[in-house]
């Protein structure tokens, strides 16, 4: 039996032997090594690994399955090597490759989940939840006949979605006036921007985005271009708000940061393997025209978010303001396995146009300001959190700051 065993795990493991060596929690990754050097697998640790896989499976007080074991195995592994390398089961894999189109198939709401249930927070427009006449603070109590009290964010946005045209009945406490309706709602493919934006005042844009995705880049040029159309000229300033946004992909960071600059190295990333290693470049064409630009930071910008951050900065196209970012400089790549799974491993560090590493040190502000809501006698309404709400920016230090920065220098640009 321990053979068998031992004999499977070798097959499972030789397509990725080459991966063997891993990064630690502040890696410095190595040059690529000739393939020669590559150790052969030590058979005498698979021989142990069989051996706890046997006791496992004759002696655990619950009885296990082969898959339950082995998936076990492969996320320990995985767990191991840094916090953010993983595996990820069919399901996982496929709702990653949703956050990345920014599209799933579901009724259209962003929802809070709590104990007493799901409450509404938005409605998109155009959403099969809007037409169903579902509204913001609306209490969802169940979906079909399961209770949407205490279920996680997971659990309640999988019952809510589906295939296109399927349909899902929730029961509502409205609102409005507290009675509870029973709202039938019918799939649809729903269409998320990761980009909300508003025009602030004397022509001044405000983006923000709060995850890098595939269409990041074309929805924030679309942003921009419908406030320099309600402003009746171009903006005359910008700010890209980028707090509390954890990364993404980092293609859109990438095409984010090529919308403000005209030449010179974005990023560069370096890796043990030669795929690894590779630098992106800035294409001629600022979709600002020059005009200065505030990017917007704090402790929960991370990975996509400090690329664009520190290209930026290093290019000396925008100033930082907030506080110091998260400092996660590692690149992760998806890697498709059998079975419709897939591991997601970190296989480079991301460096500034500079050549800095921010792993583990972050991006510095050229303003460091740290967040705090404004009085309301001083001006504005409630902000939650640091760009929760962007119609209620005059409350936020942090965006008032990079206006009056940008007022500053627009000032000091006039004749």
């Amino acid at each position: 039996m321990k053979r068998i065993v031992l004999a499977c795990i070798i097959m499972l493991m030789l397509p990725k032997a080459a991966l063997a060596e891993h990064p630690n929690e502040n890696p410095e990754l190595q040059s690529p090594q000739p393939e020669s050097s590559i150790e052969t697998l030590p058979l005498d640790e698979l021989a142990a690994l069989a051996d706890v896989y046997a006791e496992i499976k004759k002696s655990y007080v619950h009885e296990l399955t082969d898959k339950e074991i082995l998936d076990g195995a492969i996320r320990g592994m995985l767990y191991n090597l840094d916090p953010y390398s993983s595996y990820l089961n069919a399901d996982q894999f496929a709702q990653l490759e949703e956050t990345a189109t920014g599209d799933y198939a579901g009724i259209g709401i962003e929802a809070l989940h709590l104990e007493d249930g799901i409450k509404v927070m938005a409605v998109m427009a155009d959403s099969p939840a809007k037409a169903a006449g579902l509204e913001v603070n609306d209490m969802i109590t169940a979906i079909g006949d399961l209770s949407a009290k205490g279920l996680s964010d997971v659990e309640g946005s999988d019952l809510m979605r589906g295939p296109p045209g399927s349909k899902v009945t929730l029961s509502v406490i409205k609102a409005r006036d507290n009675k509870t309706e029973t709202i039938t709602i019918t799939r649809q493919i729903i269409h998320t921007t990761s980009v909300r934006y508003q025009l602030l005042e004397s022509g001044i844009g405000y983006a923000h985005i709060n995850e890098f995705q595939i269409r990041t880049a074309n929805d924030l040029s679309k942003a921009i271009s419908a406030m320099e159309k309600k402003n009746q000229q171009s903006l005359t300033g910008f700010i890209l708000d980028l707090r509390n946004n954890p990364g993404g992909l980092l293609d859109g960071a990438i095409e984010v940061s090529d919308l403000f600059l005209n030449e010179g190295v974005i990023v560069s990333t370096k890796g043990r393997l030669p795929e690894g290693n590779d630098s992106y470049s800035a294409t001629s064409g600022d979709i600002l025209g020059g005009k200065p630009m505030v990017v917007l930071i704090n402790g929960s910008s991370a990975s996509a978010s400090e690329i664009v951050a520190g290209a930026l900065q290093d290019h000396h196209r925008g100033t930082i303001i907030g506080t110091q970012s998260y400092g996660k400089a590692m690149v992760q790549t998806i890697l498709p396995i059998h079975g419709g799974n897939a591991v997601k491993l970190t296989t480079a560090l991301y460096y500034t146009p500079s050549g800095k590493s921010i792993q583990g040190s972050g991006i510095t502000p050229d303003r460091l300001i740290e967040f705090e809501t404004l009085d309301e006698s001083q001006n504005g309404r409630l902000a939650t959190r640091a760009g929760a709400v962007i119609d209620d920016y005059q409350r936020d230090n942090q965006v008032m700051a990079a206006l009056n920065y940008l007022f500053a220098t627009k000032s000091s640009e006039t004749p």
